[in-house]
């Protein structure tokens, strides 16, 4: 027979539902088979017997977790679902934040003859539209559907902290190359000033924008973030059996 975490941690791993919610399930459920095993005890059955009558009783069948399910998934996604468009909407939403980015970006800089239609600009807007997409799949994950796997949470955080450190980095490195550029046409034409400085600080606003942006839309999620990891630890310590400590044995031999 199964150890009987695991009929718990199976219990855990089949519940599609926010991870606070799920820790209270898994509380309530661990102290009713505490409850039940001793009133079993209490019966006359050994403590193994009572703990296996408990888990027959109170472990839910799959029918059970499939209403639970449903029972605590969100109003939102419950509604997309009925309208079929429950498994695509992280993707749209992230094609069409990219997108409304990317097209941003290329949008400032529309007077910019230095700028515009550079390397260098379509590199801040593909930074920018990453982040946008980034950023739209967690939040619907967490905020529509409400359930943001682990492993997917983790390469959330990931992905944007990579993501502002490159658009940061971009725009740093940018505007220096824009001044760099623009130094023989200063030599040149000394009056030009505001031409070489323009394109380098703008270089440098764009990314240093688009980094600001992708940070504040993290600490927006980071509240939920830090509660989901929390509830996951937490589910974690209350499955992993205790294991008793083994007496030192200060005999010699």
């Amino acid at each position: 027979m199964p150890p009987e975490g695991s009929h718990l941690a199976d219990t855990a791993r089949r519940l599609n539902i926010p991870p606070h919610r799920r820790l209270e399930m898994i509380e309530e459920l661990g102290a009713d088979l505490e409850a039940l095993q001793a009133a079993y005890e209490r019966r006359g059955l050994s403590p193994a017997a009572a703990r296996r009558e408990a888990l027959m009783r109170l472990v839910p069948a799959d029918e059970s977790i499939y209403e639970l399910n449903a029972q605590h998934e969100p109003r939102t996604a419950r509604w997309l679902k009925a309208a079929g468009i429950g498994g695509r909407v992280e993707r749209f939403g992230a094609a069409a934040a990219a997108i409304l980015a990317g097209a941003a970006v290329l949008m400032i800089p529309a007077k910019e003859a230095a700028v515009q239609g550079s390397l260098l600009l379509w590199a801040q807007a593909l930074i920018a539209a990453l982040l946008a997409a980034n950023w739209c799949r967690g939040a619907a994950g967490l905020w529509i559907m409400g359930v943001l796997p682990p492993d997917v949470r983790s390469l959330f955080q990931a992905r944007q902290a990579g993501l502002i450190t490159g658009a940061a980095s971009l725009g740093g490195l940018g505007a220096l190359w824009q001044g760099y550029i623009g130094l023989g046409t200063l030599e040149a034409s000394p009056d030009l000033v505001w031409h070489v400085v323009r394109p380098a600080l703008l270089t440098g606003a764009i990314g240093i924008g688009a980094a600001i942006f992708g940070a504040l839309g993290w600490l927006a999620l980071l509240p939920r973030l830090i509660s989901d990891e929390s509830s996951e630890r937490r589910i974690e310590t209350l499955l992993t059996p205790s294991r008793p400590q083994r007496p030192l044995d200060n005999s010699v031999e």
